[in-house]
């Protein structure tokens, strides 16, 4: 008997006989690549899940691997889509995959193999046809035309509607869509994660048809990994067991394929109980790493800022995307009502409250003024907004990133060659860096005129122009600036920079629920705000002192 061969046969586009297996003489002549496996161990906290494994997974059919829950493979699917490890503390990986003799961690072949993910990674934020178009734009090189302008052939195909929003369609259309985007990329093999997950039997069937069906009219290796054996057996070509006790992948003969509890056996107590947990690390070493990443990041900053863009359009697109959670409409009211506030305490209670102010107000009338306009401008205007910024911005951006890294969008990002730092980073930091100032003259603007309205009520017979006369006295330095301008235009970019630092990380941190993303957006507002307090008073102390 021989197996199913490991090389395509070039140019051969056959169907495959479902009722053949790999124990036949039936070689699988469909294009696609070959997978390889070279004494690959992966471990998970003291636990090893596969253990110096070598295999060449069958090029150009529909290959199942199949494993109860637990058993590792989501672990294995990120390894052989070549995606980055979530956790490099707690999950280690050996050894060499490839695909046809190109190892899958490379950028260039990374996008050789496309994903469909469970919860389908779509862009909420695109159109069906932008997703699709997306995918197209950032792939390897245009083999053959899959579809016409925006997708619509792959759209058309797989009955997507393309005039309903991408968040709006229903979850048979969203896999659809989510196939379309990864056959627009055109990779040489496609990867399925748990695409049966939480279906009754009856979608479960359909799915794979519809597997089956996207197999046969863009034929490529598909490899389906998946723990419901019994809806995906009828469109398999062979079926490999991940095994918990002998820690490998084990071709499966079809004869044993109806009846899978004949080998998806529960992973026995002895392993789980002595291995699942993750390994510890101490304070100090977290505190040692996380230090030595903020360093590096801050060090960085400065070429993140450049826009390396794998695509100018998409890049301008991203870039457009992150001002608008930076400084919307909304921000805008938030640091206004702040600016409203300081002009109105700052004015009315000081001469409200000034001790014995019939004798003391007509005398230090005019230093009073001196020092408002100088404290709302150098000191109290800068360091409300920039928290209020703190607070409010970096948590939009860490949610929006956060909800990116739990719906897999930003491994949707990585499957198609993309880093997702050159899109999501680069725009976060230039939107905080030109909205930080913004923002802070704007609650500066609503200030001033705050405190002049306060004070020509209360004073109405020295009127406005005495008012500006000494608001801006120690402000006007007789040139184009006003006095401290540098100062505090340093202080916020430094605060803009920090927050979108920080807010990035926040939201790039693996998530695996919601609460994940809830604690990333607490994270960012508690040390984004931190940090602006120690950015200001390192650069009060500073600029003062040296004023002095």
């Amino acid at each position: 008997m021989s197996t199913i061969q490991a090389e395509p046969v070039p140019g051969a586009i056959e169907s495959l006989d479902p009722q053949e297996t790999p124990e036949t003489d039936h070689e699988v002549g469909f294009l696609g690549a070959r997978l390889s496996l070279e004494n690959v161990t992966l471990e998970a906290g003291h636990r090893t899940l596969l253990e110096n494994v070598t295999l060449d997974l069958p090029a150009g059919g529909i290959v199942l691997i199949v494993g109860v829950s637990g058993s590792g493979k989501s672990l294995l699917m990120r390894a052989l889509a070549g995606l980055p490890n979530p956790d490099p503390d707690n999950v280690r990986i050996s050894g060499s995959i490839t695909i046809d003799d190109e190892p899958v961690t490379r950028a260039s072949a990374g996008r050789r193999i496309g994903i469909v993910f469970q919860q389908f990674a779509l862009f909420d934020e695109l159109t069906p046809a932008n997703n699709v178009r997306f995918a197209h734009d950032h792939r390897r090189h245009r083999r053959q035309p899959l579809f016409r302008d925006s997708g619509g052939d792959l759209l058309e195909t797989l009955e997507v509607p393309s005039s309903v929003s991408t968040r709006h369609l229903s979850g048979g259309q969203q896999q659809r869509l989510a196939i379309a985007r990864t056959l627009a990329a055109d990779p040489d093999c496609l990867l399925y994660d748990e695409p049966t997950s939480g279906l009754d039997s009856a979608t479960a069937v359909r799915v794979a048809d519809l597997i089956q069906h996207t197999h046969t009219a863009h034929p490529r290796t598909s490899i389906v990994v998946t723990h419901d054996l019994k809806a995906l057996s009828g469109i398999a070509d062979a079926v490999y067991v991940l095994d918990p006790e002998s820690r490998s992948l084990q071709a499966v003969p079809r004869e044993q394929w109806q009846s899978p509890d004949d080998f998806l056996v529960p992973i026995p107590a002895s392993i789980t109980d002595s291995s699942s947990a993750p390994i510890p690390r101490t304070r100090l070493g977290n505190l040692m790493a996380g230090t030595s990443r903020v360093v590096e990041e801050l060090v960085a900053a400065p070429l993140k800022l450049v826009p390396l863009w794998p695509s100018f359009r998409w890049g301008l697109r991203f870039l457009g995307h992150s001002p608008r959670l930076v400084a919307g409409p909304s921000a805008w009211v938030y640091v206004a009502i702040s600016g409203m506030i300081l002009g109105f305490v700052a004015t009315h209670f000081t001469f409200h409250f000034l001790p014995y102010s019939r004798y003391t107000e007509p005398l230090l009338r005019e230093n009073l003024l001196h020092a408002i306009g100088f404290g709302l401008y150098r000191v109290l205007v800068p360091v409300l907004a920039t928290l209020l910024i703190a607070a409010r911005c970096g948590a939009a951006v860490a949610s929006d990133i956060g909800g990116k890294s739990y719906g897999r969008q930003v491994d949707a990002l990585r499957s198609f060659g993309v880093r997702p730092s050159r899109y999501l980073l680069t725009g976060t930091l230039w939107a905080f860096l030109v909205g930080t100032p913004l923002l802070v003259a704007a609650a500066f603007v609503v200030a001033r005129w705050t405190s002049l309205v306060v004070f020509t009520t209360r004073f109405p017979q020295l009127g406005p122009d005495f008012w500006h006369q000494h608001f801006h006295w120690d402000l006007l330095a007789g040139g184009t600036w006003w006095r401290g301008t540098a100062w505090v235009l340093a202080r916020c970019l430094c605060c803009g920079l920090g927050v979108g630092l920080i807010a990035y990380h926040q939201g790039m941190a693996p998530k695996s629920s919601s609460q994940d993303v809830s604690t990333g957006v607490t994270r960012t507002i508690l040390w984004s705000t931190l940090m602006v307090l120690t950015v200001h008073f390192a650069f009060t102390f500073f600029e003062f002192t040296a004023a002095g």
